[in-house]
């Protein structure tokens, strides 16, 4: 099953109707309980005493429910709540009356004589959870709410933060005034978004697998029809679902081969780029489409540096523009030796003819680097893009994104959301918006965001090496079928994973990672 990821106002819709469904607020709590139990005893670095700091809300009850499962294994549990016990919710209160019964420690830190019992606890906790806000906050902290964060952040402790750090808005990142420093983040029921917008990786710490509470995939999914997210409000830019890429997710784009597979059955790639000192980005994309799998590679490129690609190429196959007749209105025919094509790589801006015919044809079509620059240039270009039948994958980062869009780069970064919803609308394309964890759109507005990679990525080629990966999909895709987003999601997963490895600088030595990463998980199929 995929990870689902919700705004706050969508999450609590699928609360509601989970409650309305039959189940209670006191259950969900109590399931989040014991989903923080076991994260606190999972990661807590030595026995000793945990800290609760308890809000009012929902959030506050998931963490007083945690102190009763604690309790009940033993563990010294202090409660720092910063709302007195008889102005709690109901449901909230009940957990709190029955962790107490257990043994925990109740402490109201609500005035500034009893505030100090927080300081006093913290400096006792081995680790301290956070229970303060949750996803619902949307206005900076004040008062006691805020104290409570700086003093929490100043001890020292290890912190796990229930469903979101407390301060940091569950659908932007953004910090309100001040948020807490989580060393873990233990989502509830789905991923938020603010765990990778805007300051989110900062403050969430490691994400935890989700815990599960009992609300139906069912109802999570129909949230995001049923409540329009903040970034995709306007009619033109819909948001169909939302998932986040986890390992299983990327381990199953690549399944074990079959004894009796050959070179044909993993398809075969064709390449055009590459023109005078960028004679390199072919080649990685090549190197990239042969490590994550392709059978076969073939580049075209222009006549003048075709001896230069040719002979640095081993494993390509390496023809010249006018060896195969491609300013022909034949392109269809010989395109059809292909299974997926892959424009652009280090292409230069002067070959608007040959991507005019690439366009016109019906194989599956990655396009990148300089054919987005093309096509952001000429309107003829966009309007072949929206009217291809067959499967077209745009691969922009954010200035290519911003070219095409006509907007500047800081408005694609301030929402990167609504950036990909938008080029994927406006050009009836998957999208991948490269970058900071990287976000892929379906034509429909399926996202999906994917959390690996690193700032090693950072190095001229990686993108090529990208592009090769996903034409290889597109090429596995048209020989044996399956879920073209799931493929897509899986190759810039697997990308991304392999930029965290260490031991490379090179972007071709990113693909010899690749393609080990890529071996190993083939076998364990």
């Amino acid at each position: 099953m995929s990870v689902r990821i919700l705004s706050a106002a969508q999450m609590r819709w699928a609360d509601a109707a989970a409650m309305a469904a039959g189940m209670t607020g006191f259950d969900l709590m109590d399931r989040a309980g014991k989903a923080v139990t076991d994260a606190v005893l999972e990661h807590m670095p030595d026995f000793g005493r945990v800290v609760i700091v308890t809000g009012s809300g929902n959030n506050g009850g998931d963490g007083f429910a945690a102190a009763r499962y604690l309790r009940q294994r033993g563990v010294p549990v202090t409660l720092v709540m910063l709302t007195p016990l008889d102005q709690l919710p109901e449901n909230v209160r009940l957990h709190a009356q029955l962790a107490r019964d257990v043994g925990a420690k109740l402490r109201e830190a609500v005035c500034d004589v009893s505030f100090t019992e927080l300081n006093r606890w913290l400096a006792r906790a081995v680790i301290v959870v956070d229970a303060i806000l949750g996803s619902g906050v949307n206005r900076v902290l004040a008062g006691r709410v805020a104290e409570a964060v700086a003093q929490i952040n100043l001890s020292g402790r290890p912190v796990l933060s229930i469903d979101i750090a407390s301060g940091l808005n569950a659908d932007t990142g953004q910090v309100m005034g001040d948020a807490i420093h989580a060393g873990y983040t233990l989502p509830v029921a789905a991923c938020k978004w603010g765990y990778w917008m805007g300051h989110g990786p900062e403050y969430s710490g490691t994400l935890l697998p989700v815990a599960c509470i009992g609300i139906e995939d069912a109802l999570l999914c129909r949230a995001w029809s049923a409540v329009a997210d903040p970034s995709a409000c306007e009619h033109t830019v819909p948001l169909n679902s939302a998932n986040f890429i986890d390992v299983e997710a990327m381990e199953r784009g690549w399944p074990r081969r079959s004894r009796l597979s050959h070179k044909g059955s993993f398809g075969h790639v064709w390449v055009f780029g590459g023109s005078p000192g960028f004679t390199g980005a072919p080649k990685l994309a090549a190197l990239g489409a042969l490590a994550s799998g392709a059978g076969l590679v073939s580049m075209v490129c222009p006549d003048e540096v075709w001896p230069v690609v040719a002979a640095g190429s081993l494993e390509a196959m390496v023809h010249s523009h006018s060896s195969r007749c491609w300013q022909s209105d034949d392109a269809e025919e010989v395109v059809a030796q292909a299974d997926a094509v892959v424009a652009g790589p280090g292409w230069g801006i002067g070959q608007q003819s040959l991507l005019t015919r690439l366009l016109a044809t019906s194989r599956p079509l990655l396009l990148d680097a300089d054919a987005l620059n093309m096509i952001a240039a000429d309107a003829r270009l966009q309007a072949s893009v929206r009217e291809r039948s067959g499967v077209t994958v745009l691969t922009p980062h954010p200035g290519e994104a911003a070219r095409m869009l006509g907007c500047s780069v800081d408005e694609v970064q301030a929402d990167r959301k609504r950036s990909v919803l938008k080029l994927a609308r406006c050009y009836a394309s998957w999208v991948v918006l490269k970058g900071h964890e990287t976000l892929i759109s379906s034509p429909a507005g399926d996202l999906t965001l994917n959390p690996f990679g690193s700032p090693q990525l950072a190095v001229a080629g990686s993108g090529d090496v990208l592009a090769g990966m996903l034409g290889r999909q597109l090429a596995f895709w048209r020989r044996q079928g399956g879920d073209i987003g799931s493929m897509i999601a899986a190759a810039v997963a697997l990308h991304g994973s392999a930029g965290e490895r260490s031991g490379w600088y090179l972007a071709s030595e990113l693909a010899g990672v690749v393609a080990s990463m890529r071996q190993s998980i083939e076998k364990r199929h």
